[in-house]
């Protein structure tokens, strides 16, 4: 029985050698290293602020840092969505002091890691009174819809959005966007973008911070084609008597137009309102806006035109003529005359 009892202890003892050497082989080729993940913080019980008509704050970082322990070579392993990280707002009842919290969502994972700590344990949140307030949805347009094109209606839908949020979140808004990207080569096309909020400094505001009446915007664009079209004067009348119709300068004598390919590859030149000069005596200018010109459905970056009516003196610019009078023509001194006709009136005595 002694000699069973000793062989027993010395296989416990061998195998208990043997699983040291393992440990501390697998230590030496595979050690236990410091692995970590950044996490943004995820609230709950949004219903505590909600019930007071309040909204609430995270005056810290919104993001915290888990770290742990995990063997070298499961480290890549591990995964920023193998955590949650969340406060709670119901602790708001005791403090504006939250703990984070977290959770270990894959099981593997939770097996293989050890001294979990989250950076920073805690966070200042606070309640504040919510805001509402209506704004515009703006929109930018990215990409380049290529040379001879340019964009001509977009339309949103909705185009006004509803934001609550923070007074001081709210107030610090400058504006509200969508961005639109650009299709080539099509004339109309459509989708759906996601809100974007700057602040009054032009840095992007968090969607997560805010609450909207719709957070999605849909819109629809058409690309207007671009062509370079002259301005023809018209007139019409009889100017005044003495006087002769000289031509009508225009300035600028061509404009670029925009607007939609069936209707621009029909333009070639667009006559200005005709200009009745009848009985006019002198030089007449005339100003137009462009806008009240063009076609419905056309725009221009040029704003307005003018046209200058020449019109000619006839009697101002006929030649000066010389004198017609008959026989030469001598200037005599005075008293020259008398003494003659004396003269002449002796002799005949």
């Amino acid at each position: 029985m002694k000699s069973i009892s000793a062989n027993l202890s010395m296989k416990l003892l061998s195998l208990a050698i043997a699983a040291m050497l393992w440990a501390l082989i697998m230590n030496i080729i595979n050690p236990l290293v410091n692995g970590f993940v950044n996490i943004p913080i995820t609230v709950e019980n949004e219903s505590y602020a909600l019930e007071q008509d309040k909204t609430y704050t995270i005056l810290d970082s919104k993001t915290v840092r888990v770290t742990y322990k995990v063997n070298s070579n499961m480290q890549t392993s591990i995964k920023q969505s193998d955590f949650k990280v969340y406060v709670d707002l119901n602790d708001l009842a005791y403090t504006e002091q939250l703990p984070v919290r977290y959770e270990v969502l894959n099981n593997e994972v939770d097996a293989m890691i050890s001294n979990i700590q989250v950076e920073p344990s805690t966070v200042h949140v606070v309640l504040d009174d919510v805001s509402r307030n209506e704004f515009r949805i703006q929109y930018d347009i990215l990409g380049n819809i290529g040379p001879g094109h340019s964009i001509g209606s977009v339309i949103l839908s909705p185009n006004i959005v509803y934001v609550a949020g923070s007074n001081a979140m709210i107030g610090n808004i400058g504006r509200v966007s969508i961005d639109i990207p650009v299709k080539n080569n099509e004339e109309t096309f459509s989708g759906v973008a996601k809100l974007k909020v700057f602040a009054k400094d032009g840095s992007l505001v968090p969607n997560e911070e805010l609450k909207f009446s719709s957070e999605e915007i849909g819109y629809s664009v058409v690309v207007y084609s671009r062509a370079n079209v002259s301005l023809n004067a018209v007139v019409e009348g009889s100017v005044g008597n003495g006087y002769s119709y000289a031509g009508a300068h225009v300035y600028p004598s061509n404009i670029m137009i925009d607007g939609p390919r069936s209707v621009i590859q029909n333009i070639y030149t667009i006559d200005l309102p005709v200009i009745n000069i009848e009985g006019l005596s002198g030089n007449q200018e005339y100003v137009y806006q462009i806008s009240e010109i063009l076609p419905i459905g056309i725009t221009s970056n040029t704003s307005e035109v003018v046209v200058n009516v020449i019109v000619n003196d006839n009697v101002l610019n006929r030649p000066k003529t010389s004198r017609t009078d008959v026989g030469p023509h001598v200037d005599e001194p005075e008293g020259e005359s008398e003494e003659s006709e004396s003269e002449s009136q002796t002799d005949s005595e």
